[in-house]
């Protein structure tokens, strides 16, 4: 099976057959350039998103209502209140209707010069995204084995940017399983994994920013609970299953490291 963008892409839609999963996963395990083109796809694939929900949020101009109203075929306003799913899809959407309205003053150009507000949008719904996948996983939960800790903090401190330390978490049941490095809102992210008793997975993340949060905040996305502050140049994520009721308390314990 040949493996090349528009299969990674279906891939991570979920429109492969099981048997193409399969083919798929088997051949990322130890192809570590396909591994680095999914890694690419799914950073391209949230910039867009971000880009195209920053684009919806804005105020209609009106020469682009008006090319709306007047526009002929299938087109129609409703269709722009939602993106379309996949990597192709988006940024599909996203160039046609840039093009649709081309005339109307660089309103969509103004959009893409601002990388920085860009940066960091959606990455805890990213990340729940990765635990959904990673946290099912049994033989392959970590990407780094937890035998190898001070090679996952330099490591994982090396490519993000910001210093990554592991957590002694046993006091709450947690056993370190390892580390893996994963991509979100373009930039990369450590996560650290931690499982207990019953085989639940905990995983802590972060990411680099200058101006970290400086609140503690709690959340559910999906199926997950999070909680999320900042410090030391970084925002962190401790993410579990939804109803937990000790993940403050090992958040906690995470900060004091």
């Amino acid at each position: 099976m040949s493996i090349g963008s528009e299969t990674l892409s279906a891939y991570l839609d979920g429109e492969l057959t099981p048997t193409e999963m399969t083919a798929v996963e088997e051949a990322l395990e130890t192809d570590a350039a396909l591994q680095a083109e999914l890694e690419a796809l799914m950073a391209a694939d949230t910039v867009v998103k971000a880009e195209f929900d920053a684009m919806l949020a804005e105020p209609v101009p009106v020469a682009l209502a008006a090319a709306i109203k007047g526009a002929e075929g299938p087109m129609r306003a409703a269709n722009l209140s939602r993106p379309p799913r996949g990597l192709f899809q988006v940024a599909a959407a996203t160039a046609l209707v840039a093009l649709f309205v081309g005339g109307a003053g660089g309103y969509f150009a103004g959009l893409s010069q601002a990388p920085v507000q860009v940066v960091q949008a959606g990455w805890l719904q990213d990340i729940a995204d990765y635990h959904d996948v990673y946290s099912k996983q049994v033989r392959h939960l970590v990407e780094v084995g937890a035998e190898e800790a001070d090679h996952i903090e330099t490591w994982l401190t090396g490519m993000v940017g910001a210093e990554v330390r592991i957590p002694d978490l046993a006091t709450h049941g947690l056993t370190f399983q390892g580390g893996r490095l994963l991509v979100a809102a373009g930039k990369p992210v450590a996560q650290l994994i931690f499982t207990d008793a019953e085989d639940r997975v905990v995983a802590l993340c972060l990411i680099q920013n200058d101006a970290p949060n400086t609140t503690v905040d709690e959340r559910q996305i999906g199926a997950y609970d999070m909680v999320t502050w900042g410090g030391a140049g970084a925002n962190f994520v401790l993410v579990g299953d939804a109803g937990r009721e000790d993940l403050i308390d090992i958040a906690q314990t995470a900060r004091d490291v």
